[in-house]
């Protein structure tokens, strides 16, 4: 059964301004190379391969085809799974770092698994399914495709073939989570919609300096304690509230919550993406206190000069991955 060829869906949706959303979901922003696996025999859209296929997101400079490394990863394409002859699945190849993973998904098949078998065999972790034996449900909600995906998965039995996990709820703790322990960040998904609609990334952002003057209380199970806390910047002389930041430690949040009053002037260190035009800041979520830095250094001018130079420093970079 030869299938279309479906190149990957690219995160093209704003972020949303709530992500508490019952409808949203997050993913972990993997560091790895985009690929997509076709199954069965004769699904190669390019008649290349005579079973499964897997193609990158790259496109060849050569032949202009999506670059086939069906053979780099033979415990995973080599292996018949019957019953699911004519499916697309979409998802992330990954070894333990984006340099091995680089050098595998690089080198010829030959190489490709014997630095496996010396480093240890990629993963191939899988967050959507196009196809599903030869039927396009690319229109159907991502809630009724992850829950074929989950069927496909297990049919698979591969250990090398796994789901990316899904966070419902908390996805502006779960960020944090992420980024402080050196991930990029998430991607953020709506589950109403279809294959490659309302995905938008929420990446590991700019690092700038606020004073926290004031809190919100908490809600669900942080009711009767602190929830988030103010951020203020001066502006001619005048202190200037530009958000709310969540996102601290368990441990962080019971001190605040028992001894508000001092936290009240300290300067702490916050993730945001941009600044709006009325002067308030996007998904700020907590990074660290900065007993280092004085609060009359805290500025708003400052905060733009920040966040102009990380918005010109990511413009230099191609982003490969989702």
């Amino acid at each position: 059964m030869k299938l279309p060829l479906i190149p990957p869906s690219r995160c093209t949706s704003t972020l949303p301004n709530d992500l508490e959303k019952s409808y949203l979901i997050a993913e972990p922003k993997l560091d790895g190379s985009r690929y997509v696996l076709y199954l069965g025999q004769g699904c190669d859209p390019y008649e290349r391969q005579k079973g499964n296929t897997l193609l990158s997101r790259r496109v060849s400079t050569v032949d202009h085809k999506h670059v086939d490394r069906t053979l780099n990863v033979p415990h995973i394409t080599g292996i018949e799974y019957a019953g699911l002859e004519g499916t697309i699945i979409d998802g992330e190849i990954q070894a333990k770092d984006f340099l091995a993973t680089n050098s595998v998904m690089n080198s010829g098949p030959v190489l490709a698994v014997q630095k496996q078998e010396t480093s240890g065999y990629v993963t191939y972790h899988v967050w959507d399914c196009m196809v599903f034996r030869g039927q396009d449900i690319r229109g159907r909600s991502l809630a009724e495709r992850r829950k074929v995906l989950e069927v496909i998965i297990e049919r698979m039995g591969n250990p090398h073939v796994i789901p990316v996990p899904q966070i419902t709820t908390n996805l502006q703790d779960y960020f944090t989570q992420i980024v402080q322990g050196g991930g990029e960040g998430i991607i953020v998904k709506d589950t109403r919609l279809g294959y490659g609609t309302g995905w938008s990334k929420y990446k590991r952002s700019a690092d700038v300096s606020c004073i926290i003057t004031g809190f919100k209380p908490g809600n669900g199970k942080y009711s009767g304690g602190v929830g988030s806390i103010a951020l203020s910047v001066y502006q001619d002389e005048k202190l200037l509230e530009i958000g709310f930041a969540s996102g601290f430690k368990d441990d962080i949040r019971t001190d605040i919550s028992k001894n508000p009053k001092k936290y009240i002037g300290k300067v702490v260190d916050v993730f945001a993406q941009e600044i709006s035009k009325d002067n308030r800041l996007r998904h700020p979520t907590w990074h660290r206190f900065r007993d280092d830095i004085e609060s009359n250094t805290c500025t708003l001018e400052k905060v733009k000069e920040d966040l102009v130079k990380h918005v010109k420093g990511n413009r230099k970079k191609y982003d490969f991955s989702r």
